[in-house]
């Protein structure tokens, strides 16, 4: 076959992959041929184009340099440390789960080696969560994972540790109109729209059905699109139901105060729990005579499994923090290393948990 030929077919089927050719320079001709499982002369005509070349081994010496540079990158992260900030505002249980979840996870994570400087607390005003960002963004950092309210003064120092080549991975709840690199945790939404399907089932011989549901705090986001999926999924499917709203805040006597006067006032089918103190809110419903016929939750925490174990909460809803915790890292890793960063799955790792599954 004429060399021209040849060549054309080398030039064709090299032209995608024309950036592993460039790196082919990195490494010696025996390493590639070693690779590839080829003679040195042969990997020295393909990459040199000298023809009577078959496709297949053109395919082979390709591989080959692919997996010499995944090699390459993998050699640069051993031994690397990576400085991590972990700032997160959450329930003392959820901080509970997620220093479980760390400690598990970070001694896998190999062969970097990933420290987190951790600011973890259960009330963290936002001028203080502001403060701890830019003391992150004076000092350095490899890498933010951020569980915050939606303020704007924390969208702001979010999009400047973007600028200054410290990625932010958000945690449990997103803050998705800033420059963040990605945001790890369950489709909130999703999860919220799941709730209001079984709902829905449940209460399907039901005629006008009232649902309690109920949030921890309005200022994340998180629980604001679980609360919106439910509601426009179940009114969707049931016009004539009344979801009623119930915010916590930080006032739990008036909160459960309120939960025990709707409790006298009318009847109450299903309760959502958005944001936990499911033991307290179904404390003050028993007072008042009423154990509605569905109780949905969210996080497996401890007094929740008990719950759920019990009887007392029929469909839990959950996220696993050592999957969060492991793939936030993976995205801080791979925007250092240049390597591909983890893809995230639709359902973004909602999980159920219902009685017997506990047996």
């Amino acid at each position: 076959m004429p060399e021209n030929i040849i060549g054309d077919r080398v030039s064709a089927a090299l032209e995608d992959h024309q950036k592993h050719i460039i790196m082919a320079h990195r490494f010696l001709i025996k390493d590639i041929a070693l690779q590839a499982g080829l003679g040195p002369a042969t990997v020295d005509r393909v990459l040199n184009r000298r023809g009577n070349v078959r496709q297949q081994t053109i395919d082979r010496v390709q591989q080959a340099i692919v997996a010499l540079e995944e090699q390459r990158q993998q050699l640069a992260m051993t031994g690397r440390k990576i400085l991590v900030d972990l700032v997160v505002e959450a329930p003392q249980t959820f901080i509970e789960a997620l220093e479980t979840a760390c400690r598990s996870e970070l001694p896998l994570m190999r062969p970097a080696v990933i420290r987190f400087r951790s600011d973890l607390r259960m009330r963290f005003p936002v001028a203080d969560l502001e403060k701890r960002l830019e003391q992150v963004l004076r000092r350095g950092s490899d890498g933010v994972i951020l569980m915050s309210p939606a303020a704007d003064r924390i969208k702001t120092m979010v999009d400047r540790l973007e600028a200054a080549k410290i990625p932010v991975v958000t945690l449990a709840t997103d803050l998705e109109d800033t420059n963040r690199t990605a945001y790890v945790g369950l489709n909130n939404r999703r999860a919220g729209g799941t709730a209001a399907w079984v709902a829905n089932k449940w209460l399907a011989s039901v005629a006008e059905p009232t649902v309690l549901m109920t949030l921890r705090n309005e200022r994340f986001k998180g629980e604001e699109d679980r609360a919106e999926g439910f509601r426009q999924a179940f009114t969707g499917r049931r016009p004539d139901a009344e979801v009623l709203e119930l915010v916590e805040g930080r006032d739990r006597p008036r909160f459960l105060e309120q939960i025990s006067s709707i409790a006298t006032m009318q009847r109450i089918d299903a309760l959502y729990s958005i944001g936990g103190s499911n033991r307290a809110i179904l404390d003050a419903l028993a007072q008042q005579g009423i154990r509605p016929q569905i109780v949905i939750a969210h996080d497996l925490e401890p007094d929740n499994q008990a719950l759920l174990g019990t009887g007392e909460i029929d469909f839990l809803l959950y996220h696993d923090f050592q999957d969060d915790i492991r793939n936030a890292c993976r995205v801080i890793l791979s925007k250092h290393f240049g390597t591909k960063p983890p893809t995230s799955s639709k359902n973004n790792s909602l999980r159920i948990l219902v009685p017997p599954a506990l047996d």
